[in-house]
């Protein structure tokens, strides 16, 4: 992170002084030219050297701002972050009054978009650079907000159906079960399960309610939009993954067309947890 200012009163007590607008202006320009680094060559050929000459300063002068390469790969991280969760966000808000599916739809292709316009910053949050000392959920507000909109829409989804009366067509799905055997609002385990599965689901809804707590998520939010919230995170993530080093290319297979079939499935299952909560018995 960057080097503290050295006048420590908390800034809500007092204006900025100019000293100290004009040190966030250095620190903000410092951390654009490193993203502009890292979009030619990436992240892990970064150094403090480079940075200073694409600002046209000396390395010494740069560590006055930052104390060392791993403090100005954290900004650069909480940065992509930043990025990444306000794009997600702006499709989360810009489709708050569309049916629920349109919405999960719309955030998860927003996510996908952000990812093929910046490969190497997204390579750089989920590659191990400094990944450990950043908590995008803690530090990261507009990724928080867009976790709860999609948690918000899979919610409405299980609770009502309503992604039956969405856009997103019907293209076919890829076979995705990412929800399976959740039942509607009440996250209980659906059909008679064994004593494994009962104790595994039981713990697994303990650690989702753990989760969507340090998301601000409502306390009764349902365990299963919650897993459907996770599964469509990783499913996007590992599509995406894949579709960044050409894992497709050779297969003729568009990523966008790949994504909305995963979503739709994905969709299916949060409605369809609603209607087994209806004719199938609720497990021990």
């Amino acid at each position: 992170m960057p080097v503290d200012d050295v006048d420590t009163r908390p800034a809500t007590t007092r204006p900025p002084t100019r000293r100290e607008r004009l040190r966030r202006q250095t620190v903000d320009e410092i951390v654009e030219r490193a993203l502009e680094l890292v979009d030619t060559g990436g992240a892990h050929g970064l150094s403090i050297a480079s940075v200073s000459k694409a600002m046209g300063m000396t390395p010494p002068a740069l560590y006055h701002y930052f104390a060392s390469r791993e403090a100005l790969l954290d900004a650069l991280v909480l940065a992509g972050y930043t990025g990444l969760g306000t794009a997600v966000e702006a499709a989360a808000g810009a489709t708050s009054d569309r049916p629920a599916a349109d919405r999960v739809s719309a955030i998860a292709h927003a996510w996908r978009r952000w990812a093929l316009e910046h490969p190497r910053r997204y390579a750089m949050l989920f590659t191990g650079v400094r990944r450990e000392a950043v908590d995008p959920l803690k530090h990261v507000g507009p990724i928080t907000q867009s976790m709860l909109a999609l948690v918000t829409a899979l919610e409405e989804l299980e609770r009502d159906g309503a992604g039956g009366a969405g856009s997103t067509g019907s293209t076919g799905s890829t076979g995705s079960t990412g929800g399976a055997g959740t039942a509607g609002s009440t996250g209980r385990t659906l059909g008679s399960g064994t004593g494994r599965e009962s104790g595994t689901r039981q713990g697994l809804d303990a650690e989702l309610s753990r989760w969507g707590r340090t998301l601000g998520a409502p306390p009764e939010t349902p365990p299963g939009a919650l897993r459907l919230a996770l599964a469509i995170w990783y499913r996007v993530h590992g599509l995406v993954s894949l579709e960044l080093v050409g894992g497709f290319d050779t297969m003729g297979l568009d990523g966008g067309t790949l994504l909305t079939a995963e979503i739709e499935g994905l969709v299916r299952e949060a409605t369809r947890c609603v209607e087994c909560a209806s004719t199938q018995p609720i497990g021990p």
